[in-house]
């Protein structure tokens, strides 16, 4: 009996199939990317104060910040701001932190600034949402407000 049963249980194993290529990491930020939604942290108070603004960019298709990067150069433009402050600035260069697993990504607007953004999921070619955040600070370099950003591919 014990033969018989170890047969059908060994039948019963699934079958092992190719996962196909594996995606290369960080290449899924290419291409236009459109705000969804944002949260805006106050860090100031005692304790954090989240606020949900997303329906403040979801009234208004102008009010949507619209993003391009571009794989030639590493390059991006922002197609339209949108409401809030621009961080951004209209284009510039962007970066990686590390490969082949990034967990922030840098924009060089061309003025001098580099904005860090800890990315709050790395975009894969197949993922049709990401986003990252950005921290504003003070002139004596305290954090006061964060913008975390959820992204839609265009």
């Amino acid at each position: 009996m014990g033969f018989l049963t170890g047969v059908v249980l060994s039948s019963c194993k699934p079958e092992l199939k190719e996962m196909g290529e594996a995606y290369a990491s960080g290449e899924g930020i290419y291409g236009t990317w459109q705000v969804e939604g944002v949260k805006q942290t106050d860090l100031s108070p005692p304790l954090p104060e989240a606020k949900d603004i997303s329906a403040f960019f979801q009234s208004d298709a102008s009010r949507k910040m619209i993003v391009r990067f571009d794989k030639e150069g590493g390059t991006y433009a922002v197609i339209q701001a949108g409401y809030l402050p621009r961080l951004l600035g209209s284009a510039g260069t962007w970066k990686y932190d590390t490969l082949p697993y990034p967990s922030t990504l840098f924009f060089m607007p061309g003025n001098g600034d580099t904005v860090k953004a800890p990315l709050r999921n790395m975009p894969r070619e197949i993922d049709q949402v990401f986003g990252f955040s950005i921290t504003r600070k003070d002139t004596c370099g305290k954090a006061y407000l964060t913008y975390d950003f959820t992204f839609s591919r265009q």
